[in-house]
């Protein structure tokens, strides 16, 4: 990409963008770069140590005298007395260094609600400013967000700028006697500051960058205001200086790339698919490589499919449109460098939960920010799948106000629930301990509550999170044996709820110790309407489960050698589809009306209505 010389500081940031952003926000760095003024980081020098030799000097110790020296005064003391009387001994000199210490320089963004849009596109400039203006220096840079104090992040990729812009906040958090915005900010920094004062280096440059306010922050404050239509107004201050400045915005479209994190659209471009046929089955051509072992995630109606990209921080989301119609396919990054920990689609829009220092970060999920994570959800970074998560929205009662959405998550048989802080977009606590345990799987319903599949006390029990029935037991059946694992449907059918589950037993005696016992139950409404058993050697991979309201219930499984996908129910088996390479994951949709598999190609299989008709994302190569 070929750069004004003006912009060669800052070339390794602007190779992250297309040629056209680089441009654009190099005309944000030229005009900030003079208002930062000269860089003061407080040099941090140790006492001068000696490091080899320098030179033969004449003066000196005589713990550094040459050990010829030493000799003559053996072989001819008289000579060695005349030598040292003239001054004609000669000393070893050592080279004297002094050790710099590490150095630091902070910045502390604001994302709160005076700094949400045309703002960040001035942090997205500083931090390229303040992370070169570092490295020339010699010093290490890091940042942090101004709700989360002390939390600090590396500024070493894309990832992190994406990050970034992620990290926002509707509403600051409404301490005790801080309910103003601005007493917030001013609170937050204080506890900013006496981490940074902690910290060993403690930073010699210290940034506060966000709505413009008194005094110079944590020791320089570049305020950000609204000036007139397209400009920004730029104010920066330290303590004996203060610059002000007037910039103009990118254009509109340049801008939005920006603030969405699009800084290069070569892999949205390639996402505009090649289609082909091949008889019944249609083939979409794609250049992205999909990681093995994630199953593909659907949501909560099966309209959405996604899986993550291997070796990215992104994730690829096709609309599904039926059999005969493709939807729009996007590729959504979630601007972090840590794994993704849970994953979710809600409303055609991907999000999940990031951990993070202070817990967790909750990345594209409306009206949530940051919540507490419980000791016992700790997930090993790369752990390759992420852990079921859902939004919903309680329904609003009669005569009361908008109940705060929820967030469901599954971890460990146990149903973790965080409820959304109107004040802050910072979930509330998760409270003081688990929604429920023993918990086998759980299902969103209507985007309102959810049901999940529970053990208790040798029952089986579908119970849900809807308002007034929480903890209720909607259909049971009794449980004999350990359960393992388990699946759940459930959806309306005629004004009745009709709910299909299949639970996975481990009970010696059935086909030998590799066998496990799968138990397929149906209820309408409370009344059970099927229940029956099916042995199946362990080599079996069951993904699912098939509701099928028209006929009889059936487990969704691959087969042993891993090249066909089967519908096994009480009376009969159904091959679904049939594959000549072998398949790695799969996920069922809609009670198994659409089922998504990933096979060894690193191909995403979709199979709608229940295998009728075929769709092949064929990507890049598949990881080993």
């Amino acid at each position: 990409m070929r750069l004004p010389a003006t912009l060669a500081p800052w070339r390794p940031w602007l190779d992250w963008f297309d040629p056209d952003l680089a441009g654009a926000l190099g005309e944000l760095l030229l005009r900030l770069h003079p208002l930062l003024g000269a860089f003061r980081l407080r040099a941090q020098r140790g006492e001068l140590e000696p490091e080899g030799i320098d030179d033969l000097r004449r003066r000196g110790s005589y713990e550094r005298l040459l050990l010829s020296e030493w000799a003559l005064a053996d072989a001819a003391p008289e000579e060695f007395d005349r030598r040292a009387a003239g001054g004609e001994h000669l000393f070893l000199s050592p080279k004297l260094v002094a050790r710099q210490a590490d150095a630091l320089t902070v910045a502390v963004f604001d994302s709160g609600p005076a700094q949400l849009g045309a703002p960040r596109l001035l942090h997205l400039a500083l931090w390229i400013l303040l992370a070169q203006r570092a490295q020339a220096a010699r010093a290490r840079f890091a940042w942090g967000v101004l709700g989360v104090p002390g939390e600090l992040h590396e500024a070493d990729s894309a990832q992190r700028l994406r990050e970034l812009l992620d990290a926002r906040a509707w509403r600051f958090r409404a301490d005790a006697g801080h309910a103003g915005s601005a007493q917030a900010r001013a609170a937050l920094e204080r506890q900013w500051a006496q981490h940074l004062d902690a910290l060993e280096p403690s930073p010699g440059e210290r940034w506060s960058i966000g709505a413009p306010g008194p005094g110079h922050g944590l020791g320089h404050r570049v305020g950000i205001g609204a000036a007139e239509a397209g400009e920004l107004a730029v104010t920066v201050s330290a303590a004996r200086a203060r610059r002000e400045a007037r910039l103009a915005l990118p254009d509109p479209a340049r801008a939005t790339r920006l603030l969405r994190g699009q800084f290069v659209l070569a892999s949205a471009s390639a996402l505009a698919p090649a289609i082909e046929h091949d008889g019944p089955v249609r083939i979409v051509r794609l250049p992205q490589r999909i990681s093995l072992k994630q199953p593909p995630l659907f949501s909560a109606d099966g309209h959405d499919v996604a899986v993550p990209l291997l070796d990215d921080a992104a994730a690829y989301v096709q609309r599904l449109s039926g059999k005969r119609r493709l939807g729009a396919p996007s590729l959504v990054r979630w601007g972090s460098a840590r794994s993704l920990l849970a994953a979710t689609i809600h409303k055609h829009q991907f999000g999940g939960a990031v951990p993070s220092a202070a817990g967790l970060v909750f990345w594209s999920l409306s009206g949530f920010s940051h919540g507490d994570r419980p000791d016992e959800l700790n997930s090993a970074p790369g752990q390759g799948r992420w852990l079921p998560l859902a939004r919903v929205q309680p329904e609003r009662q009669a005569h009361d106000a908008s109940p705060p959405a929820e967030l469901l998550m599954l971890a460990g048989g146990k149903l973790w629930r965080w409820r959304q802080d109107p004040n802050t977009a910072r979930a509330a606590g998760f409270g003081n301990g688990p929604y429920s345990e023993n918990v086998l799987a759980f299902v969103p319903m209507n985007g309102a509550w959810a049901d999940y599949l529970r053990v208790r006390e040798n029952e089986l029990q579908v119970c849900c999170t809807r308002a007034g029935f929480g903890g209720q037991v909607l259909a049971k059946a009794e449980c004999a044996g350990t359960p393992v694992s388990g699946w759940l449907h459930a959806e309306r059918v005629d004004r009745r709820y009709l709910r299909t589950a299949a639970v996975e037993l481990r009970i010696g005696g059935h086909g030998g110790d590799r066998a496990g016992l799968w138990r397929v139950l149906q209820w309408l409404d409370q009344d059970k309407t099927a229940d029956f058993e099916i042995i199946l050697p362990s080599e079996w991979k069951v993904i699912g489960v098939d509701a099928a309201p028209e006929a009889s219930a059936a487990l969704i499984a691959i087969n042993p050698d891993r090249t066909a996908l089967l519908a096994i129910g009480e009376k009969e088996r159904r091959t679904l589809y049939q594959s000549a390479t072998r398949l790695s994951v799969g996920s069922v949709a809609g009670g198994g009306e659409t089922i998504a598999l990933v096979d060894l190609d690193g191909r995403l299989v979709v199979l709608h209505e229940r295998g009728a008709g075929t769709t092949i994302y064929a990507g890049g190569s598949a990881d080993e």
